[in-house]
């Protein structure tokens, strides 16, 4: 599964203009559904490895660990229609997703009046 994630995040990154690896003459400024003027493609730079990185990835394991399902195949399982996963799963993604926003906008509220 990460070697297939790999190889399509790799092909997808040859048609970003700036972050293409194999030479492109070809490569987008923006997506496709956004005009040019005014649309850019949302690459992540920070490459800081700090505490909340290593938090995050413990809680996303830990979450993962617990339901005994990958994120992915917990979405697919949920549209198809598997009670187990829309009962216990869905909820459960939805409300960690929300306390994860609500603890990142906590977290910039304090670097900005520092």
């Amino acid at each position: 599964v990460m070697g297939g994630g790999l190889l399509v995040s790799f092909l997808s990154y040859q048609l970003v203009k700036g972050f293409n690896v194999i030479k492109n003459d070809k490569a987008l400024e923006c997506p496709l559904s956004q005009k040019k003027d005014g649309g850019k493609f949302s690459v992540p730079t920070n490459k800081t490895i700090d505490r909340n990185l290593f938090l995050g990835e413990a809680m996303f394991g830990l979450g993962w660990g617990i339901a005994g399902l990958c994120p992915g195949p917990a979405m697919f399982l949920a549209v198809a229609g598997y009670q187990n996963v829309l009962i216990r799963w869905w909820p459960s993604f939805y409300i960690g997703a929300f306390l994860a926003e609500k603890v990142k906008n906590i977290q910039i509220g304090k670097n900005s009046s520092s």
